[in-house]
């Protein structure tokens, strides 16, 4: 795709409304999480993290459990 002035403020717009969420992982957890999405039938890590995320959130929210 070539350099366009106009996709760049675009983007660089759509991106000030979200929020980054990073961790770092040890390689063996991150295999471990990775054959775990892809045995799921996940498309992507991302989507992947998400799901646990909201389940967590959900179950959390449901029982008002706090981190186990």
């Amino acid at each position: 795709m070539a350099y366009d002035a106009k996709k760049k403020e675009y983007l660089i717009k759509y991106l000030e409304k979200l929020k980054e969420i990073r961790f770092r992982v040890k390689p063996e957890e991150y295999e471990k999480y990775e054959a775990a999405a892809k045995e799921a039938g996940y498309p992507s890590m991302r989507q992947f993290y998400i799901d646990a995320i909201n389940e967590k959130v959900e179950k959390i929210q449901s029982t008002g459990n706090k981190a186990e």
